[in-house]
């Protein structure tokens, strides 16, 4: 059992008394609540009863009494040595690291008393630092659980959790000094002592190391510090659930703890040392090679280079490296991800189909060298599309948006047709009438280099991905003035300092390619937008809490159906934070049938912001709440999205100080 500094400080005080003190009278002396005392004499109880020393004497009415003082104390010093001996102020940084690493590691909800205590930090600040580690939980499939009263716990599957608890805990810690704290049970550091004593019971943690070792020599194969920590989480939390729990080689799966125990250890029963069956690595190379030439259409197997010798010499040394539990890294692994993310997934994907071919835990670095192979030869085999193409725009919003990005790249691309169509009426077998789907969304069940995702309002990444299969048009009124662009960037990094180079790169090429003065004025449709549908927020909790703020708005003014508000989280949940098209700037929205009953528009201003962990890592601070069900209502998302690019009108509209000035200015906007 772990005192804290408060159960230390409650020792310290009763090893002072000679009498019988009521929890009053130490809630007073010692500044902390009643309820805080109560907590921390129940611990200290714990501790002295693991510790074979007499417990707390209780009285009714007279209070409590540390008895045997002399026995007592000396146990208490050595504790007290392993330990801060007083408050210490942990960064930011680090109080997160330890919320993500304790709540991912508990099975149990945890009182945010706990975290007050154990980090010496208020309740608000405690629920503050919730809310920042809640979008790393999002984007793994996990959800922090408020559980009113209670506290909180970390839901979703449980070697997720786990293994988010492994990569976390080896990027926040120094693994050598976590393997010197199980040998010498003392920390080197601060930080270790925050972790290590608060995360581990020490008797538990020691007994379930063994067990791990145990679960290395039985599959005969050497762990990496991932897996071997996982394995750890895994094996912490079956001895949480069922203190009773001592594992054997030969264990009966009953629970979801016991699955996920079978799951982990069944991954390192791989085949034995030794030369593999050429037989069966030929099949394994070829299912993969097979499996990504449906996806990216190239015969990787036949093809007419070498590609499937070197890919198969590859995964042999590969094979070898696994098994041996040996660790390397791609030093360019960042880069290519940050460009090769998707042909990433789908090699992981088509080992995941494999391992019962050969049953190996590939690690990410490993699977982007293999992605490399692919990826070269993939563009070895492009070939430029000399034919107009015909395109298909989707999106979840609607058609509204996919007639907003339409009408962006009749501007600035050449093609012989396109067409929109809203999410849910999309199929599969619609392909084969288009060149290119071009998707806001990402579409798991679509594995094909026809499907390009976008942006709903185009950023500079979304045109260096769509220039890459789509011709630009280059000429405007017989002169190439976009062969200028670059010329003109040049002049202007020259002589002015740039606050958003991508911006202004995107602003100037619409600017070059549109025909300002030449399109007529917007026909914005009647929409329901007033005063009361305007709602000034200092914060909110979470992002879920901002969407409802502006979704009840239109809600109580019979403008959408409370089933409105499910489904926009329904899609955040699926397709990630998607609504958040421009730094600060949301726009949150649902199709035309998912509950809406007018047209309609809200906006929720929040003072401090919130995150939503979205591309661009910043607070957002305006959420325009979208309900429209008429066709001709597109143009007002196509005015909210330049509007959202404007920095000075959204600056205007953050720092208002009333309904009505935020009122004029967006209705202006619209209306332009």
């Amino acid at each position: 059992m772990k005192l804290n500094q408060q159960c230390i400080q409650i020792l310290d005080f009763l090893m002072e008394q000679e009498d019988f003190k009521n929890i009053g009278y130490i809630s007073s002396e010692l500044g902390h609540s009643e309820r805080s005392v109560r907590y921390s004499l129940e611990k200290i109880d714990v501790f002295l009863g693991e510790q074979n020393l007499p417990a707390l004497i209780r009285h009714t009415r007279k209070g409590v009494l540390l008895p045997e003082k002399n026995i007592v104390s000396p146990v208490v010093n050595k504790f007290k040595q392993r330990i801060t001996p007083k408050k210490y102020r942990y960064s930011q940084e680090e109080v997160q690291q330890f919320l993500l690493l304790k709540l991912l590691l508990s099975e149990e909800v945890l009182p945010v008393t706990y975290f007050e205590e154990v980090l010496f930090i208020s309740r608000s600040s405690v629920l503050n630092h919730l809310r920042a580690i809640e979008g790393e939980l999002f984007l793994n499939n996990l959800d922090l659980s408020h559980q009113t009263r209670h506290g909180f716990l970390v839901t979703g599957n449980l070697i997720t959790k786990s293994s988010l608890f492994a990569r976390s805990f080896l990027r926040f810690i120094n693994i050598r000094e976590f393997y010197q704290f199980l040998d010498s049970e003392n920390s080197l550091s601060k930080k270790g002592e925050l972790f290590f004593y608060n995360l581990f019971e020490m008797e538990v943690l020691q007994e379930v190391n063994l067990e791990a070792r145990s679960v290395e020599e039985n599959a005969n194969r050497a762990m990496d510090e991932q897996l071997y920590l996982t394995l750890i989480a895994v094996l912490l939390k079956q001895h949480e659930a069922k203190p009773e729990f001592r594992f054997e080689a030969s264990f009966a799966v009953v629970d979801e703890l016991d699955k996920a125990l079978e799951t982990i250890i069944g991954s390192l029963k791989q085949y034995q040392h030794g030369q593999e069956d050429e037989v069966v690595i030929d099949a394994f190379v070829k299912g993969i090679c097979e499996k990504m030439g449906e996806i990216y259409q190239v015969d990787f197997v036949n093809g007419e280079t070498d590609f499937f010798a070197q890919i198969k010499a590859h995964i042999k040394l590969m094979i070898r490296r696994v098994r041996a539990g040996v660790i390397i890294e791609n030093p360019i692994f960042n880069e290519f991800m940050r460009d090769n993310r998707e042909i990433f997934m789908r090699v992981k994907e088509s080992l995941e189909a494999l391992k019962t071919l050969l049953p190996i835990s590939v690690s990410s670095q490993e699977i982007s060298f293999l992605a490399i192979y692919f990826a070269s030869e993939v563009q070895r085999n492009l070939q430029t599309e000399e034919m107009k193409p015909n395109l298909l725009i989707i999106c979840p919003e609607g058609v509204a948006v996919s007639k907003m990005i339409a009408t962006q790249l009749e501007k600035m691309f050449e093609f012989e047709s396109i067409q929109t169509i809203g999410l849910r009426k999309f199929k599969q077998e619609m392909m084969t009438k288009f060149d290119f789907v071009i998707s806001t969304v990402d579409l798991p069940d679509m594995h094909d280099s026809k499907v390009l995702r976008i942006h709903s309002y185009l950023q500079k990444e979304d045109l260096e991905l769509l220039q890459k299969h789509l011709r630009m048009k280059l000429v405007k009124d017989d002169k190439q003035i976009i062969n200028k662009f670059s010329k003109i960037l040049a002049i202007i990094g020259e002589n002015t300092q740039i606050n958003n180079l991508s911006k202004l790169e995107f602003d100037l090429l619409e600017a070059l390619i549109s025909d300002e003065g030449e399109s007529p004025k917007k026909d914005i449709p009647p929409f329901y937008f007033t005063e009361e549908t305007i709602m000034l927020e200092k914060s909110c909790p979470t992002w879920r809490r901002a969407i409802k703020v502006g979704t009840k708005c239109l809600e109580d003014l019979s403008i959408v159906e409370p089933s409105y508000h499910e489904k926009i989280i329904e899609n955040l949940k699926t397709y990630g934070p998607y609504i958040v098209i421009a730094p600060g700037v949301a726009i949150a929205h649902a199709g035309a049938n998912d509950g809406v009953l007018m047209d309609g528009l809200g906006v929720t201003v929040i003072e401090d912001g919130i995150l939503f962990y979205d591309r661009y890592e910043e607070p957002v601070h305006v959420i325009f709440t979208l309900a429209l069900n008429t066709k001709e209502a597109h143009s007002i998302v196509e005015q909210l999205m330049k509007l959202a690019l404007n920095e000075e009108k959204m600056n205007k509209i953050k720092l208002a100080s009333s309904k009505r000035d935020i009122y004029h200015y967006v209705k202006s906007a619209i209306f332009e």
